[in-house]
């Protein structure tokens, strides 16, 4: 009785997976990862893919992209998806997850001569000007502020590297398989991720509300704590700018270096229903490609999957 028992669970088992369609290969640039439909990701809840209508597939102009379906815990489609890659400024997503897990938003901090030397975005920070947490947070995440990132690792219990092995540490509690992190504001480019990786990631930050609320702002100033200094701060991300806003948008973040192209990571919502598109390395060498691909992607997925 018993095996009789376990070979119907066996068969029902076998028959769900069966159910999960599955994918053909995939060309070099555009197309499904091979499997992804049915390759898990994480598993929140007990929940099948949504279906692709037609088997249809979206034609993405980048290198590596990828279409998770925070839900169920799938990867709905992409290219070359587990591809370890530059990833840039998206560095800055786990940056910003460990500040708002270990740090007082109200907490002053006074910005260093070492921060202020940063190459890149920045947010024109002064050295001895004083900020709090919080702002330093928006400055990070908004205008995608370098020395706002290293304002913030450099306080860490351990310094700058501490703060760097703490990040690596939580990419495996994530189960980012494939991620390894080098510095905090994404500058090294032999720090690696994937789109699939990173999709993950995404959905983890987005469920923190005040990592949430911020990478929703257009624009916005924070002030040094005495008033004296203001800066302004507008997102590099155009999908929550009026130009080329995005229906439905939830942020998250833009990132270039020329070793890591135009990308970025976007997450909407329609009809209660959410999914993060992945972008990394853009075909066209343009500021706004990356938001362009990424409201393509999450245009398919809205038009051509169905949630049962």
């Amino acid at each position: 009785m018993f095996s009789l028992k376990l070979v119907g669970i066996v068969a029902g088992i076998s028959f769900l997976l069966w159910q999960v369609p599955q994918s053909i290969g995939t060309p070099k640039k555009t197309g499904f990862v091979k499997g992804a439909r049915a390759a898990k990701v994480e598993l929140p809840a007990l929940e099948l893919p949504p279906k692709v209508r037609n088997d249809s597939q979206p034609r993405i102009g980048a290198r590596y992209f990828a279409l998770y379906d925070p839900q169920s815990g799938y990867l709905i489609a992409g290219n070359e998806a587990e591809t370890p890659v530059p990833i840039a400024s998206l560095t800055k997503m786990m940056t910003g997850l460990l500040v708002v897990e270990n740090y007082d938003m109200a907490k002053e901090i006074e910005v260093q001569r070492s921060s202020v030397s940063v190459i890149g975005s920045d947010a024109q920070l002064r050295i001895g000007e004083k900020l709090t947490i919080g702002s330093l947070l928006k400055a990070l995440l908004i205008i995608s502020a370098n020395d706002a990132g290293h304002v913030l690792a450099e306080q860490y219990e351990g310094g700058l590297n501490g703060f760097i092995n703490a990040m690596n540490e939580q990419a495996i509690t994530l189960g980012l398989r494939k991620t390894q992190f080098k510095d905090p504001v994404g500058l090294d480019d032999t720090g690696r991720s994937t789109a699939k990786d990173l999709s993950v990631l995404g959905a983890h930050f987005l469920k923190n509300p005040e990592l949430a609320k911020i990478v929703k702002i257009p624009k916005t100033t924070v002030s040094s704590t005495d008033g004296q200094l203001v800066h302004e701060l507008e997102s590099s991300n155009r999908l929550v700018k009026e130009d080329l806003y995005y229906p439905g948008i939830l942020g998250i973040k833009t990132g270039f270096t020329p070793d890591a192209g135009h990308s970025m990571i976007a997450a909407a919502e329609r009809n209660d229903h959410r999914l993060i598109a992945v972008i990394l390395n853009t075909f066209e060498n343009t500021k706004e490609a990356s938001a362009k691909e990424a409201a393509k992607l999450l245009d398919w997925g809205f038009g051509n999957l169905d949630w049962e």
